[in-house]
C-alpha cells in the first residue's frame, strides 16, 4: 500500500530507532550484540582478595605526599579484609601476610602508633606485624614455590628486628637471621635476592639503629676494630660472590662501600689502597707521582709510633727550599692537568649509567677527601675537578629520588638506596671549599664554594622527591642532613674569615650558626666546633684570657664525645699549647719564640714550666696521626718547646718538615706562621736570608684580606694606601705584618739605611694602628685580678653554659 502524501526528501529519516535508543541509554547498560565476532576476550570480575590485595600497591605515596598516612590506613585496611576472607590460596595468604608486615612496619617508622599521634587505627600494630611476619613465613616454609616470599620475609623480619627491638627481637638477633638468609641461598636462587641480603648484613653492621636523646644527631660512632674487620669480611664475601657471578657493577659498589666504610672508621693506613682498587675499577685514571709520597706519610693514630730523636745533619732551610716549594705546589695549575683525569675505553658507555655515575661521584669525594686529610693538595684538585665536570654534566639527574637500578641481565635488576641528590650536591661545595685551605686571594676559592653551597641548600623547595617506600624519617633525615651541611658550610666562612682578618664577617657568621644549631637542635654535635672558632677568633684580636678559655672548654666538650682522638680536640689543644708558650716568651722578653744566636743561647735554661711541657705533649701526641695539617701544627709546637730549651737544630729540622707538609697541603696560613718562626732563626746569623723568607711571609700575611690596590700611572701598577690616622682597614694579617716589620726595621737599621728605616716605619705605624683598632674592639671582662680562682670561674661557667644549653634541649625532646 503507498503513501498518498510522502514526505519530502529532506525531512525522512535516515537512522533506525533503535540505533538512537541504544545511543540514549545509560552508559551502565550492556552494549548491544553484534552480529560479528569480536576480538576482545571477555573479561572476568577480579575476586575479591585479589582485588584487595592489589589496593596497598595501587594506593601507595611517597611521605612527601599530602594523602600519605590515608594511604596507609586504606592499605592497612584492605589487607585486614582480605586475610578476614575464608579459604584463601596459600600464595595469596602468604603475599597478604607479607604486604600486612610491610604496611605496618611503614605504619610504626612513620610514627603513627605512638600516643601522640592520635591514630586509633594505629593502635597495635607492632603485635599485629609480628604475628604476620611468623604467619607469613610459616606458609613460605611449607611450599617449595614460595621460596621467593621466604627469603624476602626473613629480610623484612631482619629489618624489623633491628629497627624496632624487643624482648623477642634484638640487632643481634637481625645478623643472625640474615647470616642464615646467606646460609640457605642454592645457585638456583635470583642473584638479586642474594645481594639484596649481603648488602642488608652489611648495612647493619655499619649502621646502627637511631637512639634518642642529645646524641640522636651525632654522626654514627667510627666502628671498633671487631666490628671493623667483621664488616671487611662480610664485604670480601659480596665481592667474592659477585665476581663469580660476572656482575662488574656489583663488584664495583662493593669496592665503593669498602672505600666508605675504612673513611667512616678513620683506617687511613688502609684507605689508599681502596681508593686506588676502586678507581681503577671505576675507570678513573689520575697522576700518582706527588701521591705515594703522602700516602707513605698517613698512618692509623693506634699503631703511630713516636719519632726518634735523632735528627738529620742536614736541616737548614734556605731560602731556594721556601721558593722550589712555592712553585711546586702553591699555585696548583688545573688547566695543565686537564688529562690526569682519564676514562678507560670500556668504560664510556657508562656514563649515562645512574648507577655508575653515582659510583664514580662517591669515589671522587672521598678520594677528596682522604688527600685533604692526607694533606695533598694537588691530588684532591685533580679529583674536585673530575666530580664538578661529572655534577655540572647533569648526572645527578638520573636518580633524583635516590635509587638506582644495578642491570643483572637476564635477571630482575637490583635496586640499591644511594645518598640523595639533595645531599650530594652540597657535600660537593662542602669538600671542594675544606679542600681549598689558601685564603690569601682577592676572593679565595673557599669563600666562593662555602657561599655557593649555602645558596644551594636556600633555593631548595620543600618538594623532595622520594620512593614510594619512604618513610617520613627518611625525609626527616634529608632535611637534618642539609641543615648539618649548612653548618659546616658556615664553619667554612667563619674560618675563612678569620685567617682573612675579617671580624665583623666571622662575628655575623658565628651568630648565623648558632642561630642554625639551635633552631635544628644541632648545638650539642657543634659546641666544640663553635667553641674553637669562638677561641680562634679571640686569639686573632689579641684577647688571649678568653681564648685560653675557650680553648680548654673546646677540648673538653670535644673529648667528651671523642674521648682523645677528636680533631676539634686536637686543634684547641695545639691552640692552647702555642698562645701559653708565645705568652711565657713575651713575659720573658723574647722577641721570637726561637733564639737568637745559638752558640749563645746552646745552655739556655728552659724557660717553660712543666704545666706548659705538658700540655705541648699531649698537643704533639694528638696531631700525631691525624693528618698532614695537623702532622705540620705537631711539628711547629715541636719546634716551639726546642727553641724554649735552646735546641736550635732541633727546632730548624721541625720547622722544615712543618713548611714541607703545610706547603704540600697549600695550608698559605700556616705556612706564614711557620716562615716567620723560620725567619726568626736566621735574623740575626744570616740577615739577607731571613729578608728572602720574611720577604714570602709579608706576601702571604698582605693577601689574607688585602684591598684592591690603589691604581696609579700608566702602567697601572699601584701601592697600598698607608693609613696615617691609625684606624682599622683590613689590610690583610696586620699582626703578622707587624711582627715582620719590625724584624725588618730592625735589620734596616743595623744595615745604617736611613731610607728604608723611615719607609719601613711608615709602613709599622700603618699596621700599628689596625692592630690597635683590633685590640680596642669589645672584649671580655679581665679576670686578671682575681688570679687563677677567677680565671677558672669563667671557664667553669662557660662549661656549666653549654650543659644548661644542651639539657634543655634533651627536656623539650
Amino acid at each position: 500500500m503507498t503513501d498518498s502524501n510522502p514526505r519530502p526528501t529532506k525531512r525522512q529519516r535516515t537512522h533506525s530507532t533503535s540505533r538512537l535508543q541504544s545511543q540514549a541509554s545509560s552508559s551502565l547498560s550492556p552494549p548491544p550484540e553484534s552480529s560479528q565476532p569480536s576480538t576482545i576476550p571477555a573479561l572476568r570480575p577480579l575476586p575479591p582478595a585479589i582485588l584487595l590485595l592489589a589496593l596497598p600497591g595501587l594506593l601507595a605515596h611517597p611521605p612527601t605526599h599530602p594523602d600519605f598516612g590515608f594511604s596507609l590506613f586504606l592499605s592497612l585496611r584492605a589487607l585486614r579484609q582480605c586475610l578476614a576472607l575464608p579459604a584463601l590460596a596459600p600464595d595469596v595468604e602468604c603475599h597478604a601476610w607479607m604486604n600486612l608486615a610491610e604496611v605496618g612496619m611503614r605504619v610504626m617508622e612513620n610514627g603513627f602508633c605512638a600516643a601522640e599521634a592520635g591514630c586509633d587505627w594505629a593502635m597495635g600494630v607492632d603485635a599485629e606485624v609480628e604475628k604476620a611476619l611468623s604467619k607469613g613465613l610459616l606458609i613460605a616454609q611449607k611450599h617449595p614455590s614460595l621460596r621467593p616470599l621466604r627469603h624476602h620475609i626473613t629480610l623484612l623480619h631482619a629489618h624489623f628486628a633491628l629497627t624496632f627491638p624487643s624482648s623477642s627481637s634484638s640487632p643481634k638477633f637481625a645478623h643472625a637471621l640474615i647470616r642464615r638468609l646467606i646460609a640457605s641461598f642454592v645457585p638456583s636462587d635470583p642473584p638479586g635476592t642474594v645481594y639484596a641480603a649481603h648488602l642488608a648484613l652489611i648495612t647493619q653492621m655499619t649502621n646502627p639503629p637511631p637512639t634518642a636523646g642529645p646524641s640522636a644527631n651525632l654522626s654514627p660512632a667510627p666502628l671498633r676494630s671487631p666490628a671493623l674487620q667483621a664488616t671487611l669480611i662480610a664485604i670480601d664475601t659480596l665481592i667474592t660472590l659477585a665476581r663469580k657471578n660476572h656482575h662488574p657493577r656489583v663488584v664495583a659498589l662493593a669496592h665503593v662501600i669498602k672505600l666508605r666504610v675504612l673513611l667512616r672508621a678513620g683506617a687511613w693506613s688502609q684507605v689508599g689502597a681502596a681508593l686506588d682498587m676502586a678507581e681503577a675499577i671505576l675507570g678513573l685514571m689520575f697522576d700518582n707521582g706527588k701521591e705515594n709520597n703522602v700516602k707513605e706519610v698517613v698512618s692509623a693514630k693506634g699503631a703511630a709510633k713516636a719519632e726518634d730523636n735523632v735528627l738529620p745533619r742536614w736541616s737548614s732551610i734556605t731560602a731556594g727550599d721556601v721558593h722550589a716549594l712555592s712553585r711546586e705546589y702553591s699555585q696548583v695549575l688545573i688547566s695543565s692537568n686537564s688529562n690526569n683525569f682519564e676514562i678507560k675505553p670500556e668504560e664510556e658507555s657508562t656514563q649515562s649509567d645512574p648507577a655508575h655515575a653515582s659510583l664514580v661521584i662517591h669515589t671522587l669525594l672521598s678520594g677528596a677527601i682522604f688527600f685533604t686529610f692526607s694533606g695533598n693538595i694537588r691530588a684532591a684538585e685533580q679529583r674536585l675537578v673530575a666530580l664538578h665536570g661529572l655534577v655540572d654534566s647533569g648526572a645527578l639527574q638520573g636518580f633524583k629520588d635516590g635509587v638506582v637500578q644495578i642491570p643483572l641481565a637476564p635477571h630482575p635488576p637490583l635496586a640499591v638506596q644511594t645518598t640523595h641528590p639533595l645531599i650530594l650536591l652540597p657535600l660537593t661545595f662542602l669538600v671542594s671549599a675544606a679542600a681549598k685551605r689558601d685564603p690569601v686571594g682577592r676572593n679565595p676559592k673557599r669563600r666562593l664554594w662555602a657561599e655557593a653551597g649555602i645558596n644551594i641548600i636556600d633555593g631548595t623547595g620543600e618538594d623532595i622527591e622520594m620512593p614510594l617506600w619512604a618513610s617520613l624519617s627518611d625525609r626527616d633525615e634529608i632535611v637534618q642532613r642539609m641543615a648539618r651541611l649548612k653548618a659546616d658550610l658556615l664553619c667554612e666562612l667563619v674560618a675563612i674569615s678569620i685567617q682573612r682578618s675579617e671580624f665583623d664577617a666571622a662575628e655575623a657568621q658565628l651568630n648565623a650558626l648558632l642561630i642554625l644549631t639551635d633552631a635544628h637542635e644541632l648545638f650539642h654535635s657543634y659546641s666544640a666546633r663553635i667553641t674553637l672558632h669562638a677561641a680562634h677568633l679571640a686569639h686573632a684580636l689579641g684577647d688571649t684570657e678568653r681564648a685560653g678559655v675557650c680553648y680548654r672548654v673546646a677540648r673538653a666538650v670535644d673529648d667528651e664525645l671523642n674521648p682523645g682522638a677528636g680533631f676539634v680536640g686536637a686543634a684547641a689543644c695545639a691552640g692552647e699549647a702555642l698562645l701559653r708558650i708565645g705568652l711565657r716568651a713575651q713575659a720573658q722578653g723574647e722577641r721570637a719564640i726561637g733564639a737568637d744566636n745559638p752558640e749563645v743561647n746552646e745552655d739556655t735554661n728552659d724557660w717553660l714550666d712543666s704545666e706548659i711541657h705538658a700540655l705541648a705533649k699531649s698537643a704533639i701526641q694528638r696531631c700525631h696521626g691525624m693528618g698532614g695539617t695537623f702532622e705540620a701544627v705537631g711539628k711547629m709546637v715541636q719546634a716551639a718547646v726546642a727553641s724554649a730549651r735552646g735546641e736550635i737544630v732541633g727546632a730548624k729540622s721541625h720547622l722544615k718538615s712543618a713548611l714541607s707538609l703545610s706547603t704540600l697541603a697549600g695550608e698559605n696560613h700556616l705556612r706564614a706562621l711557620l716562615l716567620a718562626q723560620v725567619g726568626a732563626q736566621y735574623l740575626h746569623t744570616a740577615p739577607s736570608h731571613a729578608m728572602e723568607i720574611l720577604a714570602v711571609c709579608e706576601t702571604l700575611g698582605a693577601g689574607m684580606g688585602a684591598k684592591q690596590k690603589v691604581v696609579a700611572g700608566e702602567n697601572g701598577k699601584g701601592k697600598e694606601k698607608v693609613d696615617t690616622e691609625g684606624t682599622y682597614q683590613p689590610i690583610g694579617n696586620a699582626p703578622l705584618r707587624l711582627w715582620v716589620g719590625e724584624r725588618f726595621l730592625e735589620i734596616f737599621k743595623r744595615a745604617n739605611k736611613p731610607d728604608r728605616v723611615a719607609k719601613q716605619e711608615a709602613y709599622n705605624a700603618s699596621y700599628r694602628g689596625v692592630v690597635e683598632g683590633m685590640m680596642g674592639r669589645a672584649r671580655w671582662p679581665s679576670v686578671m685580678d682575681s688570679g687563677a680562682q677567677g680565671q677558672h670561674v669563667e671557664e667553669q661557667l662557660l662549661q656549666e653554659d653549654i650543659k644548661m644549653h644542651i639539657a634543655d634541649r634533651v627536656d623539650q625532646m
